[in-house]
């Protein structure tokens, strides 16, 4: 027999307040996860427990336990739930993927007004659309993203993992998004495949950038949860992402197209000079909200 048990809001908030652990000793912090926590147990805005303390809600106590348990070793909140909020939109998320960052808010954000931009200048006669390649797509959270405001561009997203290429279908689908996704490695990327004839107008990756000696400013909720595969790159060789794929875009990019990436804010000069040497032309650092070197653009050679 299923423990349900009815509580208000207001108890079942401080309930689970009470059972989070001293991970979170910060009063505001834990009002915040608990009202998330509310949120995904009943599928209410978690707001509601403040909003409309008094209303009851039948609740099944030993599933309610679980959650708590996993949240206090450390477990994200968007793995608990298998849900994460990108800019608008809802995802799907679970450890075979890194959960979305602000950062990358703000690169899916900036490539939305260049492509806003591009397309209100285009002269090509009943062309109404670009193609658009993401690198490492993870959830898919760049092109489905794209792909929800515009429609009619074409896309596609290549990973290295099963497991991801098959979470960020399911985003697709969920999303009603027309996306081709592609198994592939960038590192060791041949002419052939479908990768070697492919010829997009953008290009846009974030790529693992977080320095293995970084791992120790890490809190466990990333280190034990997300995948390292998706974040960490070797000391001595921090670029190698991109150089992989600035070089592979030399090739597979249309005149005029555009790469962008997400970058490690320690490499924003090193990457940008890479990407020169690559023959990239009107190369830029972009600062992220904070202030921090975390984008690097530029247009493809002619």
């Amino acid at each position: 027999m299923v423990p349900f048990i009815t509580m208000t809001l207001s108890e079942l908030y401080t309930y689970i307040k009470n059972s989070l652990t001293a991970q979170f000793p910060d009063p505001k912090e834990r009002g915040i996860v608990s009202r998330r926590i509310i949120g995904g147990i009943t599928g209410l805005d978690g707001n509601d427990c403040i909003l409309h303390p008094d209303r009851r809600v039948d609740i099944d106590h030993t599933a309610v336990d679980a959650i708590i348990r996993r949240i206090n070793q450390n477990e994200p909140l968007e793995y608990v739930f298998n849900s994460a909020q990108f800019i608008d939109i809802e995802l799907y998320t679970n450890s075979n993927v890194l959960i979305p960052r602000p950062e990358t808010e703000e690169l899916a954000l900036k490539i939305c007004g260049d492509i806003k931009s591009r397309l209100q200048s285009n002269n090509r006669v009943g062309d109404n659309s670009l193609s658009i390649l993401d690198i490492g797509t993870g959830s898919g959270c760049i092109p489905v993203y794209l792909a929800k405001n515009f429609p009619d561009c074409n896309y596609y997203a290549v990973d290295i993992s099963d497991a991801a290429l098959a979470t960020a279908r399911s985003n697709a689908e969920r999303h009603g998004c027309n996306i081709h996704f592609i198994k592939a490695d960038i590192l060791n990327c041949k002419d052939g495949g479908e990768l070697g004839s492919l010829k997009v107008d953008i290009i846009v990756s974030n790529p693992p950038y977080v320095l293995e000696s970084e791992k120790a400013l890490m809190q466990p909720n990333v280190l034990d949860y997300e995948p390292d595969t998706a974040l960490f790159v070797p000391d001595d060789d921090p670029l190698k992402f991109y150089r992989a794929i600035s070089n592979f875009a030399v090739g597979h990019l249309n005149n005029g197209g555009k790469l962008y990436f997400e970058i490690n804010e320690k490499f924003g000069a090193e990457t940008a000079q890479l990407m020169r040497s690559c023959g990239f032309q009107e190369v830029e650092v972009v600062q992220d909200l904070f202030g921090k070197d975390r984008f690097v653009v530029g247009i493809s050679p002619l």
